[in-house]
């Protein structure tokens, strides 16, 4: 590489003491162990760059490792993941072979999608990335961040985050929100003159800015005092007070115009005679330099901020002592910089290269966007290593006209961006399908025709979530297949447009759509389309409770996945028709459930897999196993973080299922630790707004009804009316709960009235819950609405009830209902069914009314004992309005329950009030854990009967009489398992 000349660069750091101070103490802060993420913002050439590597010094200084990238333009657009490229290319020039691979672990062929270098043969694959695409890859890197970061601090840099891509927006969303508990800076700079009213990072900005981990840092112009030591570090001696002045009021105190109007008078340019323009005043020293220099910055600046020497050299097709002295003559004079892998050049400002391509002729622009067409694509490897040669190749044939090569790199760039930056690549399909009609052989060029242009561009908006868009692409495609086309083809076409209207809201529009799809295909032969479609028939079906469909849809597709022998297209279909016989019959169901698991397992489907976790743990829930729901749910959140899905659909939902088991089974504070992990990953909005909900319903069934309004306040927001009972009964229940115990019975009802108003077949599971809570609302209100208690009591006689859960709901529900009628309530009916549901809560509850009947007989001795079971299971479950009922009863009846309950002497003996052996202790924190008999057994090497005996005695003890109940009790007094679990 050519030397580099005497610096313009001030080599004294000036001003900027404020900004500095505040850079330095969120670094700090990042030490400690404090995530923090600070958005620096000024006009072009202010100096942010200087500022960021200022602090960088100060980070290294102080052990923090830095890690920096900027976003790279091309032709208008962000070059996907651009500053990734730059991170992990330093983090393998930085690091042992050793460490890389502990940083980048299992993400290192995904990650090689933005770094082909990381795993070349991976990066020849143009597969997608599968379930999550976009997502999932930044989850990964997120991963990766964290690993380093637990290493040692790390101050993570972006630069000129306005000409971010869409993918790169979304990894600084996640960054701002998904940090939490570590050693991490993050800094991203943008120019705050670029944020115009329509431009993407401004509402974004806005957003974060509410954040409480992010700080803005805008940094202003410089003083005239600030200019003087600035221009008194560069010459080496103090400026006179009329250049001071003269480069003052020229500059308006920018710190790069300073720097360029210094340089313009020194290379000779009259003072007085200055230009005024930003432009001029850059380009007024590109003239002075020698005509084969500028040549060759006209060259340099087409492609792009930064180009390889090695395609500088092809392209300018000059000989070495002639292109030496170029370079040489345009690093000496400050215009350009080396690189950072002395592989190549850089603009020392983006405005000057913006100034010299908008100064070069048209006629010459083509010819040298034609060069670089030509270089590429003889020698791909010229760029570097550039993940992104197919959109440089498709930028430069479009910038020269030529439109047949324009299209081919349109829909190469398009297929490789696909699976990891899917809004990147929707703007490759765009520009190829208006190309199309003016390139007679596109069909021929590409090996697609334009139908197929249309589908992948729906299929791209839809990942990049431009609904409106992926419509009207699905609906060309459509149009454009004609009457008499492939039904097949038609059908696919189908089943994707109706994944778009789905998501829009339009169930209705959607499961006709996904209807006349299959009706388009036979069942004989069996194929791919046929699978397809009905599987998507058969899970829509079920998430609007038509399980009688949907078991009919999943029947054909497993039929057509089988006569295909295509066990990735089986594991799916066997998934909802477990899901259907799960909800129809019950254990049925689980069986096929398991098969799809291990055949998605088998195939190495993620995804699939993932989803395979997710409705076994539903089902298994659905059936009051609350136990092994929980367990199926724990490992698919495993799954889900190592293989990047946690923020994936499927990941937000497992975990959903994870602490929904957690809740029924009396661990209220782990299922909301899960919940408020998974909120903090920063979920999409749909999904942030469940969590919230069913976070919302512990925290009302607890009594922090602040939180759990402010819970409903932000589901609302994210989500007005969520479809469907199965995702709207936990934000109903928590509302409707929380109004009926401030007394306001008709905001309860109102609630409780929409959440049931059912357009489709109720789904039990859930709708048992609202019913029961309904007719308590009734029965504890000062005026009964006898319309309502009549709907309920409807309604109850419609839902079906064989499972524990359903048969317990059922049971209260009917032991309120004669509440209302002021008849005798059989409370101990509902007791037992809550105790074969192993729901501590409900049986607190029931206990509770039973120990009021019991009250009202003057029989002290029943109401004691029930009165003292409920306050301690509401007391380990941390439901202090049921306890509060409890002592409120108490009191009345002047019964004592706290000496006789032993979890009165907890506050003081905490588990030693039990008398537990050692043993028993171990047992009881394998039984908290969740775990198995058989599991209990295997990690204490005890014989199962051995662990039995224990369990039993445990229950005496605690004076408890199930397993739940005692998990509940070691929960709520902290004890946690410190063995691992078998498998």
């Amino acid at each position: 590489m050519r030397a580099v000349g005497r610096t313009l660069v001030s080599p004294v750091f000036v001003g900027r003491d404020a900004e500095l101070a505040a850079l330095t103490a969120a670094l700090d802060a990042a030490i400690a162990g404090v995530p923090t993420v600070v958005l620096l913002s000024g006009e072009a050439g202010v100096g942010k760059t200087r500022l960021v590597e200022e602090a960088a010094e100060r980070a290294s200084a102080a052990g923090a490792r830095v890690l920096a990238g900027s976003c790279i333009e091309m032709g208008g657009e962000g070059l996907p993941f651009g500053p990734l490229a730059h991170v992990f290319r330093s983090l393998m020039r930085d690091t042992s072979p050793e460490e890389l691979d502990a940083f980048i672990g299992p993400a290192r062929s995904d990650l090689a999608q933005v770094l082909p270098d990381l795993d070349p043969d991976s990066a020849l694959s143009t597969s997608s990335l599968g379930e999550g695409g976009t997502a999932r890859l930044l989850e990964l890197v997120v991963g990766v961040i964290e690993r380093i970061a637990a290493d040692r601090p790390l101050m993570f840099v972006i630069e000129d985050l306005h000409w971010a891509d869409r993918s790169t927006l979304d990894l600084v969303a996640l960054l701002v929100r998904a940090l939490h508990a570590n050693r991490v800076l993050v800094v991203v700079s943008f120019r705050s003159d670029e944020l115009h009213r329509s431009h993407p990072l401004r509402p974004l900005v806005t957003g974060w800015e509410r954040v409480r981990a992010v700080q803005r840092i805008e940094l202003g112009r410089l003083a005239r005092a600030e200019v003087a030591r600035q221009l008194e570090a560069i010459l080496g001696a103090p400026p006179t007070a009329r250049l001071v002045d003269q480069v003052h009021q020229r500059s308006e105190g920018n710190a790069f115009l300073v720097e360029e109007i210094l340089g313009a008078i020194q290379s000779g340019a009259d003072p007085d005679q200055l230009p005024l323009s930003l432009r001029d005043v850059l380009l007024a020293r590109v003239e002075r330099l020698e005509p084969p220099t500028q040549r060759l910055l006209r060259i340099a600046a087409a492609g792009g901020r930064a180009v390889s020497d090695r395609l500088l050299a092809a392209v300018a097709g000059l000989e070495e002592a002639e292109l030496d002295a170029a370079l040489r003559d345009a690093v000496e004079h400050h215009v350009l910089v080396v690189d950072e892998t002395e592989r190549g050049y850089v603009f020392r400002h983006a405005l000057t290269r913006d100034a010299i391509y908008g100064d070069t002729l048209p006629r010459e622009r083509v010819r040298i966007h034609t060069a670089y067409g030509e270089a590429l694509s003889a020698d791909p490897a010229l760029a570097g290593g550039n993940v992104a040669v197919a959109a440089a190749l498709a930028l430069h044939w479009r910038a020269a006209h030529d439109l047949p090569r324009a299209l081919e790199a349109s829909i190469e760039a398009a297929q490789l961006a696909a699976g990891y930056a899917p809004a990147e690549a929707l703007g490759h399909l765009e520009r190829a399908l208006e190309i199309w009609p003016q390139v007679p052989d596109a069909a021929e060029r590409t090996g697609i025709d334009v139908v197929e242009a249309l589908r992948r561009a729906g299929l791209t908006a839809y990942a990049a979530g431009a609904l409106d868009r992926s419509l009207a692409m699905f609906d060309e495609a459509l149009a454009k297949l004609g009457a008499d086309a492939d039904p097949e083809r038609r059908a696919l076409l189908m089943e994707a447009r109706a994944a778009a209207v789905l998501d829009t809201g339009r169930e209705a529009e959607a499961r006709l759509e996904l209807e006349r799809a299959a009706a388009l295909l036979p069942a004989e032969p069996p194929s791919d389309a046929r699978a397809v479609v009905l599987t998507a028939l058969a899970s829509q079906l079920g998430v609007v409770g038509d399980f009688e469909g949907a078991l009919a849809a999943a029947e054909q597709a497993v039929a057509a996945a089988t006569g295909l022998g295509a066990p990735r297209r089986e594991a799916p279909a066997r998934m909802m028709l477990g899901m259907a016989l799960a909800y129809l019959e019950g254990d049925r169901g689980l069986p096929e459930l398991e098969t799809a698991l291990r055949l998605a397992e088998e195939a190495e489907d993620h995804a699939t897999a993932l989803r395979g976790h997710l409705n076994l743990s539903d089902a298994l829930q659905t059936l009051g196993r609350s136990r092994e729901s929980a367990e199926v749910a724990e490992r698919g959140m495993q799954l889900a973080a190592r293989v990047g899905l946690t923020r994936s659909v499927y990941g937000v939902l497992v975990a959903i299922n994870r602490a929904e088991a957690q809740f029924h089974l009396g661990q209220w504070d782990e299922g909301h630790r899960v919940l408020t992990h998974a909120i903090d990953t920063g979920p999409a909005s749909p999904f942030a707004s469940e969590i919230l909900d069913h976070r919302a319903r512990i925290a009302a069934l607890a009594g922090r009804y602040e939180g759990a309004r402010a819970d409903l306040e932000a589901a609302h927001r994210l989500v007005p009316e969520p479809l469907g009972v199965q995702y709207s009964f936990a934000r109903s229940f928590a509302a409707a709960e929380m109004s009926r115990a401030l007394g306001d019975a008709a905001g309860a009802r109102e609630d409780l009235r929409r959440a049931l108003d059912y357009e489709v077949a109720p789904i039990a599971r859930y709708s048992w819950q609202l019913v029961w809570l309904g007719l308590r609302v009734e029965a504890e209100a000062s005026e009964p609405a006898p319309e309502r208690v009549a709907a309920l009591e409807a309604l109850s006689r419609e839902l079906s009830a064989t499972t524990p859960p359903a048969l317990a709901y059922r049971a209260l529900a009917a032991a309120e209902s004669a509440r209302v009628a002021d008849h005798d309530a059989n409370w101990a009916e509902a007791i037992d069914a809550a105790r074969r549901a192993e729901d501590p809560y409900l049986i607190a509850y029931g206990l509770l009314r039973r120990a009021e009947v019991a009250c009202a007989e003057a029989d002290r001795e029943a109401a004691s004992a029930a009165l003292a079971e409920a306050a301690r299971l509401a007391e380990a479950l941390g439901a202090a309005p049921l306890l509060d009922e409890a002592r409120a009863l108490a009191r009345r009846g002047r019964l004592r329950i706290e000496a006789d309950a032993p979890e009165a002497e907890t506050a003081k003996a905490g588990i030693d009030a039990f008398g537990l052996t050692q043993r028993e202790r171990e047992v009881l924190e394998l039984l908290a854990d969740g775990r198995s008999n058989p599991q209990i057994a295997a990690e204490l090497f005890i014989s199962r009967k051995t662990a039995s005996v224990h369990v039993s005695n445990i229950l005496g003890k605690l004076g408890v009489a199930s397993r739940g109940e005692a998990a509940a009790v070691a929960h709520r007094l902290g004890l946690r398992a410190t063995a691992s679990p078998t498998s």
